[in-house]
């Protein structure tokens, strides 16, 4: 992994409010295709542990600790909120779908979430906008549609630049969104960098779906940073400590 060590500059913070409630590595990022296919597993499993309806304790056993991150991230006690209804709106409206926020998404999780959880790890817990790394998982009570991520990757040409509010109420900021590498993960994988070249501010996330299951990683990072390794590093790791669950 590229280090780390480079702070997200203070002026950025207002910024990265606009992109996420708080969610870090090589240079350029590829230039947007029209289209982007999500990574899928040849052949989808049905069984094993990862892809089972978990507890609320299988998820928080199954959480990275700090001493599955790299060793400049401390535990944040702000966490991370996997629970809370998204209130963000976006223009065009599709690209609600990068955020797995559209109101068909936001119905699924209210009607079929059974158990979720999350930790955060900051660079400095102390300083908002510090770089961080947040880890979540939810567990639905039937298997996570297929098409949420298909979907993500079929509006990301057309929301190459947006605009965003996290609420009604907030400051409304303008995003350049583009496709990251995405690894081989679970059934079906999709990454995305949401963030702003101006400020050298982004957010990357990276969501595994895995039967019931979504394993959802996000860095608060550089926009020019490659955190392709740690993504896929930290959502391994719990697709790993999942399988072998009870």
């Amino acid at each position: 992994m590229t280090s780390m060590s480079r702070r997200v500059p203070p002026f950025a913070v207002v910024a990265a409010l606009g992109l996420m409630t708080a969610a870090c590595g090589g240079e350029t990022t590829p230039p947007t295709p029209s289209t982007v296919t999500v990574t899928q597993t040849p052949t989808e499993q049905t069984t094993g542990p990862e892809r089972r309806q978990l507890t609320t304790q299988q998820v928080t056993a199954a959480l990275p600790t700090k001493d599955d991150v790299p060793a400049i991230f401390r535990p944040d006690s702000r966490g991370f909120d996997t629970s809370s209804v998204s209130e963000r709106t976006t223009d065009p409206a599709s690209c609600l779908a990068l955020y797995m926020a559209t109101p068909a998404q936001r119905t699924f999780t209210k009607e079929h979430l059974v158990a979720d959880g999350g930790v955060r790890f900051s660079e400095d817990p102390d300083e908002p906008g510090s770089a961080s790394i947040s880890v979540g998982i939810l567990s639905y009570d039937e298997p996570y549609p297929r098409e949420y991520l298909d979907e993500a990757g079929a509006v990301l040409g057309e929301c190459s630049t947006f605009t965003s509010r996290t609420t009604p109420d907030s400051a409304e900021g303008t995003w350049q969104a583009t496709t990251i590498s995405t690894p081989t993960l679970g059934d079906q994988s999709f990454g995305v960098r949401i963030g702003s070249r101006d400020i050298d501010l982004a957010i990357d996330y990276l969501w595994v779906r895995s039967g019931h299951n979504v394993v959802h990683v996000r860095m608060l990072t550089g926009y020019r940073q490659d955190n392709g390794d740690q993504l896929k590093t930290s959502a391994q790791g719990v697709l790993d400590d999942l399988a072998a669950t009870p």
